[in-house]
């Protein structure tokens, strides 16, 4: 149970739906500071005191039963420090704020000012490149812009162990030891510069909070409250300053840091990482100084969710998997996490590691929490991670430390800068143009490679040769916008605090996207995959093995969405289909996705950097469905294409085992940004505690047969159909949607539609 101070503290989160109400105006009243009190002079510097800028000035408030204080200074329309557009959005806010109008008036002629100085034509990359991201996406072939905001795991623990003041004292180390001859002396110095002004942000921000607290407590009245404020004041004249040396002050530290994050790049998927094991180092002293008990962390665990709240959540915990010897991590603090999310009930985003080693009492946890529905928590196999991350030269140290970050992406926490989600392929759309010599059949646009219509190749290999010579076509056009996309940020858009808490920024004197992170790489997602798996197998069987239909006359039923086709159309349907442990259409799927992650190991991004694959879809394939036509996997034009590597919807009709069989021949070891699948389960053969041992069996197949990574939605199809008829009365119902978990009254029509259609399994 949660106590009434809890509870209420979670009744005024889901109130607010996890709005940042942040500081409006006070954003670019920081912009003007940094560069008029402290003489910023490059854009990192710039980010830099803008953040020490809004720490000094941004209105602190605490309100009633927080033991955790603090809230986000990043505002909705001026999300990252500044980006495009932001001015704009800036200059409407102010007239929020209580700054007179002379003072109104000097922020909006600076921001005018700044805008010109930042559009001004001195790049040293060009902005052409932009039109092939544009063409790319509007026609449903990819997309790719290289550009990283948000989507970070950054190393929380370090600001908890010696705080932003330690930090301090390391970049000031660096500026002492740096030789004036260094031929990159300036640009490091410009960069430390920054550093030093990020760690004094964090300081001020805790020192702030303190004094607020300070004042009320003398003004109250409430005995019980006083004590709670003269606590948080103590807390807070001690982190983030300085380290940790008790839960509560390590919570506090995370969760200052995190609000610095997101005042600097936006909240969207600006991840926490492993909470439970850089955390249980002072769980344990405080249980062992008799402290703290598990109930108590259990009570501060749920608050810091309240704190982290969001109807849309991809702030991603990562709980359990291995420590750096391999034993596994599982601790008190993973299960507080769990029995605190349980126990909130509301949406967050929690994923667990799994291993051969994972206990039994994990996966029983994990699986009592699935059945409430949600999708809560998702799985990722250290099995399948970390040989994919040691494969590109990741250590295997650091590799068994991997986080998930918002939905599925792969990161190695506070020591790389990984692009995630920086481009995406449309498997599905690159068939199409296979199928019809690299031109869009809807459009007649040429948008690939002119390698013959299906008529022109004799042999079905010869027609899969056609399909990957169109994605190698389109990987190429992806890695050029994506490394222009990262030149380009490396320019206007560093990222200080970010780069602050990433080794070995400090030591390179380098922003972590310019070549300071110890790993640096670019996330590609790949999707339609199973669509390509089904639409191939068909094409062999229908055309080359039994010459049902010929080849022409398949493309004139493709191009017309199978009207009055409707026996070729059940006849594609009848083939073998990907999630039916069907071996052909499995290896297909199989290949198709080995295909493109070796396709992306023979590129480089700038700094050394490399390419991993992301096998998953977000929502797009909803939207890059309805560019892409009819499918010889008998799909219509239009229609969405498969979630990730889940079969297209209401196609897996054999079995869960079946489905698992299919899912375990995916390469998911070659995923090294991570893979994903959601799998659909009828809550009706899942019961009480035989329906939770059930699921945890389920879970331990999973790992047993190498699946990358599991998502499960427990929820039946009816209760969905009456949810989405009568949202008032039924549709509080939470659903794993695409990497996240939503409220399923806050999804669109066709996404709503989607999940409905997706075949529920019982076993």
């Amino acid at each position: 149970m949660l106590s009434e101070r809890v509870q209420r503290l979670k009744e005024r989160a889901m109130a607010d739906g996890g709005a940042a109400r942040g500081t409006p105006g006070y954003r670019a009243y920081a912009r003007l500071l940094a560069c008029t009190r402290y003489g910023a002079e490059t854009w990192g510097q710039r980010r830099a005191f803008m953040l020490k800028a809004l720490a000094e000035t941004a209105p602190i408030s605490i309100t009633g039963d927080e033991l955790l204080v603090g809230e986000h200074l990043f505002c909705e329309g001026t999300p990252q420090l500044d980006s495009s557009g932001w001015n704009d959005a800036a200059r409407s806010q102010l007239d929020t704020t209580d700054f007179d109008e002379c003072t109104k008036q000097q922020i909006a002629d600076f921001l005018k000012t700044e805008d010109q100085q930042k559009s001004a034509p001195f790049a040293a990359v060009d902005a052409r490149s932009a039109e092939t991201f544009a063409e790319g996406w509007e026609k449903g072939l990819y997309w790719a812009n290289g550009v990283t905001q948000n989507h970070s795991v950054r190393d929380f623990s370090k600001v908890i162990r010696i705080g932003f003041g330690g930090i301090r004292d390391e970049v000031r180390q660096c500026v002492r030891s740096c030789d004036i001859a260094d031929p990159d002396f300036a640009r490091k110095m410009a960069f430390w510069r920054a550093a030093e002004a990020v760690c004094d942000a964090g300081g001020i921000l805790g020192r702030r909070c303190a004094e607020t607290a300070e004042t009320m407590a003398k003004e109250c009245d409430d005995p019980q409250r006083k004590r709670e404020l003269i606590e948080i004041a103590k807390v807070c004249r001690r982190v983030p300053e300085h380290g940790a040396r008790t839960l509560h002050e390590a919570v506090q530290a995370l969760w200052f840091t995190h609000v610095l994050t997101c005042a600097e790049d936006g909240i969207n998927a600006n991840s926490i990482g492993r909470l439970d094991q850089y955390l249980y180092p002072y769980y344990k002293c405080d249980v062992d100084a008799g402290a703290l008990d598990y109930e108590g962390a259990v009570g501060l665990m749920a608050e810091l969710a309240c704190k982290l709240y969001r109807d849309y959540d991809v702030q991603q915990i990562c709980l359990a998997g291995q420590t750096p010897d391999g034993a596994d991590a599982a601790n008190d603090l993973t299960y507080a996490v769990l029995d605190a999310t349980e126990r909130l009930g509301f949406i967050r985003c929690i994923s667990v590691r799994l291993h051969s080693g994972s206990p039994r009492k994990l996966l029983r946890q994990s699986a009592r929490m699935l059945l409430h529905g949600g999708g809560v928590p998702f799985f990722f196999l250290d099995e399948a991670v970390v040989p994919a991350l040691e494969s590109f030269g990741v250590s295997h140290e650091h590799a068994l430390d991997y986080a998930p970050i918002g939905c599925v992406e792969i990161t190695i926490p506070g020591k790389a800068a990984p692009h995630p989600v920086s481009a995406a392929l449309n498997a599905a759309k690159c068939l199409e143009l296979a199928l019809f010599d690299g031109m869009d059949p809807r459009t007649g646009e040429q948008l690939g490679p002119r390698t013959g219509t299906l008529e022109d190749h004799a042999t079905f290999n010869d027609f899969v040769a056609a399909y990957k010579q169109q994605v190698e076509h389109v990987a190429r056009l992806i890695v050029h916008c994506c490394n222009r996309g990262q030149l380009v940020q490396v320019e206007r858009e560093p990222l200080p605090l970010y780069s602050t808490l990433t080794d070995d920024c400090i030591a390179r004197g380098r922003d972590v996207h310019d070549g300071g992170a110890l790993y640096n790489y670019h996330s590609i997602m790949l999707y339609g995959v199973p669509n390509v798996a089904d639409s191939l197998v068909a094409v062999k069987k229908v055309v080359y093995d039994d010459s049902f239909v010929s080849a022409g006359d398949l493309l004139e039923a493709l191009r017309t969405s199978f009207d009055g086709n409707e026996p070729l159309r059940q006849e594609l349907l009848r083939q073998p289909k990907y999630g039916n442990d069907q071996a052909e259409a499995d290896a297909l799927a199989a290949e198709a996705a080995t295909h493109f992650c070796d396709c992306l190991r023979q590129f480089r991004a700038p700094f050394g950097g490399f390419y991993a694959v992301h096998l998953f879809t977000f929502v797009w394939h909803i939207s890059h469905g309805k560019l892409t036509g009819a499918t010889p996997d008998g799909r219509r034009a239009g229609e969405p294409l498969a979630y990730s590597l889940s079969p297209q919807q209401g196609r897996d009709t054999t079995s869960l085992t079946a489905m698992l069989n299919s899912l375990a021949r995916i390469p998911h070891h070659k995923a090294a940004a991570g893979s994903s699948a959601i799998i659909e389960l009828d809550q009706s053969s899942f019961h009480g505690e035989t329906g939770e041992k059930l699921l945890a069996d389920i879970i331990r197949s999973g790992i047993d047969m190498g699946i990358g990574q599991m998502q499960f939605n427990v929820t039946a199809a009816e209760r969905l159909v009456k949810a989405q008829e009568d949202p008032e009365h039924y549709g509080n119902v939470q659903v794993r949607v695409s990497g996240y978990s939503s409220k399923f009254s806050l999804l669109s029509k066709e996404m709503q539609d989607h999940i409905i259609a997706r075949t529920k399994h019982r076993e």
